[in-house]
């Protein structure tokens, strides 16, 4: 199920098959754009399918983004998800975007597929959803909604009523909060912060990514350019000695996401101490 749709090879291997109705395209990283822009690198990847001989009329049913890349919250070029949803259009096709991650508010937008000037077919929801208990959701349009029978997309572990009043609780401090404008706002303010990070650390911050609460840093050797994963678990763990929780996902990037409702000067005092954690893990 949603385990073979990812794009890590890796992480789908214990099970056992490949379903080979996905197809996958390459993300467009901006650090490999070969200098096209986002819609011309969406219209050379599409092309690649047909010249696997698939055909998008015949062999597709849907596309499905996932708003950002959660390890380094690598979001789209605006051009190239618009020329996504294009295709799906001319050809038929659901638009999907998974916000598991992005979703209520932490992108400075309800959705972050808001961020792409689109209109989904459907949106995958939880996480944010209730920002505590186990709570997901499919939302869509009606007509497509409206499709299964009465009770054939239920389960014996679903409408957990705990669950249901968590996500209720949140989605009304959503909004009697402001927090999704807030994000937006703080979200300037963390970003200014971690560019100037990058100013005083020019040959080991290679990107400063991310939009609204939810950011993160590429951390690259000085000489050789090469990530650097070992600098990033270096800086995590000394930030976790100092109070500072940051989310390291193994690889060369530091990602930041604070509660929505963080405090300015709490913001600040974060990303101060990433600052001395980083200059303590490159002292070493």
């Amino acid at each position: 199920g949603a385990t073979l749709m990812g794009g890590n090879k890796d992480s789908r291997s214990w099970v056992g098959f490949d379903d080979p109705n996905i197809h996958r395209l390459p993300f467009p990283y901006p650090w490999t754009g070969e200098g096209l822009s986002g819609a011309d690198r969406a219209r050379r990847d599409l092309a690649g399918l047909a010249q696997k001989g698939i055909d998008p009329d015949s062999d597709l049913c849907a596309v499905l983004l996932e708003s950002y890349q959660g390890w380094a919250a690598v979001f789209y070029p605006e051009d190239y998800v618009q020329e996504i949803a294009a295709f799906a259009k001319r050809h038929g096709l659901l638009l999907a975007f998974d916000e598991i991650q992005s979703g209520f508010g932490r992108t400075g937008r309800l959705f972050a597929y808001q961020h792409y000037g689109v209109e989904p077919d459907l949106v995958l929801c939880g996480k944010g959803m209730s920002s505590s208990l186990p709570l997901s959701a499919v939302l869509g349009r009606a007509h497509l909604l409206d499709l299964p029978e009465t009770g054939s997309m239920s389960s014996t572990h679903s409408a957990n009523p705990l669950a249901c009043a968590a996500g209720l609780a949140n989605l009304e401090s959503l909004s009697e909060e402001n927090l999704v404008a807030e994000a937006a706002r703080k979200g300037e303010l963390l970003s200014a912060g971690l560019r100037a990070l990058q100013l005083r650390h020019p040959n080991r911050i290679a990107h400063v990514l991310g939009r609204g609460l939810i950011a993160a840093v590429l951390l690259t050797e000085p000489e050789s350019g090469a990530p650097d994963a070992a600098m990033a678990t270096r800086a995590a763990e000394i930030a976790m000695r100092k109070g500072l929780l940051l989310v390291h996902t193994g690889r060369e990037s530091i990602k930041i996401g604070p509660p929505l409702t963080i405090p300015d000067d709490a913001l600040a005092e974060g990303i101060d101490v990433l600052g001395e954690s980083l200059e303590e893990a490159i002292a070493r």
